[in-house]
């Protein structure tokens, strides 16, 4: 958009979050709050008739300036947008914790203003900001416990809002304005009365409640819940079975917040309760009615009756219904049989060979992909599998209440992709450690084919074809006489071919100048399953893989049969032999966007 080459008058509004920077406010809180002012704003502008993003903006962390397209009507401004931001941050607030929590101090000003390339500047902005800033404003904005602070400049009210009766002057206070150069004065108003905690009358509670619960009905936390519902609610949830109760909280968190520990959270009230110190997403539904959405739709009767009814009345006072709408189309059901996996992925460090970057990303709920990014460290090659350990360690404190099956996935560049990780073991600190291939599907994915999109798309294409036909067949094994001397890229275009069998383990980086090595050629041609091994006679490796593939479904079960593999009884072979099988299993549908540098705290 050009910018003008003279002064225009507009009517200037400033927005401030009062006390951004408390202490008990930490970065998700900022960040939350940074979200809900401009879902705020951009509410109760479109509810007083000025479409916002045809405003001009500068966001200034804590606040904004917002300037009101030319030619709008300045009464109307003064009449709407005080009662609609009140009534919006009403809203927000009553779905969010204490600490996220918005209070706003807004200034309102009309003058001539100019844009200089790098912002907009004039007297009337510079006014505008120096009101803002009022001591006594803020003073009595504090005292008072209310939710906005108005404040207009001397200009705006006497042109604007004295003039006309219907816009309240007379619960406008003036104030004695100094700040910086700026001597003046301005108006305040101060709306959205703080809101007391009602009393329950006991005769309208259906049965006696312990003191825990009584406890819980007087807490902060539960304000958002009408009181009139929580004896019911506490009713029926203590008394509710609920399916996969973990992923039915992750669930109602949704993939941005990691899934947190579970200890004690045995019942639905429960989890209900811990839900309710969450703040609602940028969707403004809190989790804790997404947990009771969801646990309505799985329950029968009239436990799940009543929630339904109570997730309708939520819906309509606080204006979700569209939202929920949404949400209940858009997300994917919980499925039966939930499986649950720990990525991680190891990275040498470049100026330093003796170390690498270790990242980890675990997925909370079976069916949301991404996860979120659980941490980075960066420590000694010589220690990476004592702080996998740690790792799987801690994610299996975070997984404890789940009752599903999970799997390990190491993401290795090629430089590592020889590390021995179907040797490794868990709990070492126990002097008794345990191999990790006995309580997990274990497996390896490329960090060179996550990163090269250019072959992403020949990868969904394999992909899709080995889940429409996983017949055993479609594995090549590389240096068959019957392919005489064609090379290894060629045999694999031919889209029969899902998976590949090495001849031996790959080297850990090609030789320049020399043709593509048999990986290489698997991970371009989107072969999405590779396989080897580092010593066994390949006799014996395609017996091996003959009955890991001998199942109905072929290459789907090829995870589950090597984990089984693992158990020596199941199979006619060696144990040795299946415990070092190396398999690639490569699902293109699970991929980690790795666009940004991975910043890791030193160990």
């Amino acid at each position: 958009m050009a910018r003008p080459t003279q002064a225009l008058d507009r009517t200037i509004v400033v927005v401030d979050v009062a006390g951004f920077t408390a202490p008990d406010r930490h970065l998700p809180d900022r960040l939350a709050v940074r979200q809900g002012m401009y879902d705020v704003l951009k509410t109760a502008f479109a509810e007083s008739d000025v479409d916002f993003d045809s405003c001009a903006r500068e966001d200034r962390g804590d606040g904004a300036l917002i300037l009101l397209p030319p030619g709008t009507t300045k009464s109307l401004v003064a009449d709407r947008l005080p009662d609609r931001i009140t009534v919006a941050l009403r809203r927000y607030n009553h779905t969010r914790t204490p600490q996220a929590q918005i209070r706003l101090r807004v200034s309102l000003n009309s003058g001539e203003v100019l844009n200089d390339g790098n912002g907009w500047v004039g007297e009337a902005v510079d006014t505008a900001f120096r009101i803002l800033d009022a001591q006594l404003a803020k003073d009595a904005f504090a005292e008072s416990g209310r939710m906005v602070a108005f404040i207009s400049s001397d200009r705006f009210f006497a042109d604007v809002i004295e003039r006309d009766p219907g816009l309240l002057p007379e619960s406008y206070t003036p104030i004695p304005v100094s700040v910086k150069t700026f001597t003046g004065t301005a108006y305040l108003r101060l709306l959205g009365e703080p809101v007391a905690l009602i009393s329950k009358p006991s005769a309208l509670l259906p049965e006696p409640l312990d003191d825990l619960f009584l406890a819980d009905v007087n807490s902060v936390v539960l304000d958002l819940v009408p009181r009139k519902d929580l004896a019911g609610l506490h009713h029926h949830l203590t008394r509710m079975e609920v399916p996969h109760l973990a992923v039915m909280v992750s669930r109602a968190l949704g993939p941005a917040v990691p899934l947190p520990r579970l200890d004690g959270i045995t019942d639905a009230w429960s989890a209900f309760h811990l839900l309710t110190d969450f703040n609602a997403g940028p969707d403004g539904i809190p989790p804790a009615i997404t947990f009771l959405r969801l646990l309505a739709e799985s329950a029968e009767g009239e436990p799940g009756a009543m929630i339904a009814g109570w997730v309708a009345d939520q819906a309509r006072s606080l204006r979700l219904g569209p939202a929920l709408g949404y949400q209940r189309q858009n997300r994917p059901p919980i499925p039966d049989r939930p499986h649950l996996h720990l990525m991680i992925m190891l990275e040498p460090v470049s100026a330093d060979p003796t170390r690498c970057t270790l990242a980890f990303w675990r997925q909370d709920d079976p069916e949301v992909w991404p996860p979120a990014l659980g941490g980075v460290r960066e420590i000694g090659i010589d220690e990476v599998e004592f702080r996998v350990d740690d790792v799987i360690l801690e994610t299996e404190g975070v997984w404890a209440a789940q009752s599903v099956s999970a799997s390990v996935e190491f993401l290795l560049p090629r430089t590592l992709i020889n590390l021995p990780v179907q040797r490794w073991a868990k709990e070492h600190e126990t002097g008794q450690p345990q191999p990790l291939r006995y309580g997990y599907r274990l497996g390896i994915r490329s960090l060179e084919r996550m990163r090269a999109r250019h072959w992403h798309r020949a990868w969904h294409v394999r992909w899709d074809s080995m889940v429409k036909d996983p017949s055993a067949d479609r594995l090549h094994y590389s240096g068959g006489s019957e392919f005489g001397e064609h090379p290894i890229d060629a045999i694999l275009s031919d889209d029969h071919w899902v998976g590949l069998v090495l001849a031996k383990p790959p080297p850990s980086q090609a030789e320049p100048g020399a043709e593509p090595d048999e990986l290489t050629c698997a991970l371009r041609s989107g072969l999405p399953v590779v396989l080897w091994h580092p010593d066994a006679e390949p006799e014996d490796l395609r017996e091996l893989l003959d009955w890991v593939l001998a199942a109905e479904s072929g290459f789907i079960e090829l995870p589950d049969r090597r984990k089984l593999a693992n158990s020596g009884a199941a199979v006619p072979f060696k144990n040795s032999l299946a415990h070092d099988l190396v398999v690639m299993w490569d699902d293109p549908k699970r991929v980690i966007v790795l666009d940004q540098p991975l910043i890791p705290s030193r160990q």
